[in-house]
């Protein structure tokens, strides 16, 4: 690598025993990862973090993401909670998650996410100042709080605010509001210098701010095996998967792989995932993850040189099984311990 990275761990667990998911952030802080975090998918983003706070002392611990399908005071409080535990150490990362989970799965009739998002952030920093003789009233245009008392005063200070953004206007709002981003799992240095980079910058000059207020973090997914064909064969699931979500297509299509794209959701609208996989190219590869040997996965960052400022390593779900998650996960800590 051309530098030293700050890294992290985004673990899904999702098919990795708590306990092991656990086990892992240890063994990812005891290498020198300085931030873990945990997704909303198998499980809830903050249970596990709380299990983590317990064996890790020293590196920042976030959600990577919790979604706004949740009610913002049980937002408010489980972050404020995880931030008294972790002693000041906790990242409250925040997402929209895909149209179809929020409307199928949440009953959230999604419009407007990014509105959605702006007063989301803006009702629970109110909150954070709430207490039992000064309630704090919200009024925005789809987010409603009423009569809102912290009945315990906040026991430490609020923590930071990351967003997970993609597109253009998400990825403004994140200038403008955030701490910090969460730029999502598939993506390539064009998306960042063409996309990414302008749209944060437009946001923060409309809140008067400038890069050195805001943390620039990317997603990466990592594949590693000392056999590179086996490493590139596992990080086919995650670009198959990945793919078929439709604000995608800032990353996909200016990498030339609309055809391919195309022709995954077909075979994800038929339910053959094998058929998804066999799709991906090895352009894909090469263009989209971290894939190879340990010293291809490091060196593979250096196309990244001063377009983020930390990179968050994920594991190749979905589409591998336990004992392949177990191996790449070993892999992936060892690949990038100092």
């Amino acid at each position: 690598m051309a530098r030293e990275w700050k890294w992290g761990v985004l673990f899904s667990g999702d098919n990795l025993t708590l306990a092991e998911t656990i086990d892992f952030a240890r063994m990812a802080e005891d290498a020198g990862a300085e931030s873990l975090w945990t997704t909303e998918l198998g499980r809830d983003a903050f249970v596990p973090l709380a299990g983590m706070a317990a064996r890790c002392a020293r590196a920042r611990l976030g959600t990577g993401v919790a979604v706004f399908a949740r009610p913002p005071a049980l937002t408010e409080i489980s972050a404020m909670s995880m931030a008294e535990l972790t002693e000041g150490r906790f990242v409250l990362g925040l997402g929209t998650a895909p149209p179809a989970w929020n409307e199928n799965w949440h009953g959230l009739p999604y419009r407007r996410p990014v509105r959605r998002m702006r007063e989301y952030v803006e009702a629970i920093r109110l909150m954070w100042t709430a207490s039992p003789a000064s309630p704090i009233e919200y009024e925005g245009e789809i987010i409603t709080i009423r009569d809102y008392r912290r009945v315990l005063a906040p026991p430490c200070a609020p923590p930071p605010v990351y967003l997970a953004a993609v597109q253009p206007a998400m990825l403004q709002l994140t200038g403008e509001v955030a701490d910090g981003l969460l730029a999502n799992l598939l993506n390539t240095p064009r998306y960042f210098t063409d996309i990414v980079h302008p749209n944060v910058d437009k946001g923060l000059a409309r809140a008067g701010r400038t890069r050195a207020d805001i943390e620039l973090c990317s997603l990466k997914v990592c594949s590693v095996d000392r056999d590179r064909a086996r490493a590139r064969r596992r990080a086919r699931g995650p670009i198959a998967f990945y793919s078929c979500l439709p604000y995608f297509d800032q990353v996909l299509d200016p990498a030339g792989f609309t055809r391919e794209k195309l022709a995954i959701r077909d075979a994800w609208a038929r339910a053959d995932l094998a058929a998804m996989t066999d799709l991906v190219t090895d352009d894909m590869v090469d263009a989209l993850v971290l894939a190879g040997t340990p010293d291809d996965v490091r060196g593979q960052l250096d196309r990244f040189e001063g377009l983020f400022e930390t990179v968050l390593l994920y594991c190749p779900m979905p589409f591998i099984d336990r004992e392949e998650s177990l191996a790449n996960h070993h892999a992936m800590i060892e690949a990038f311990a100092d």
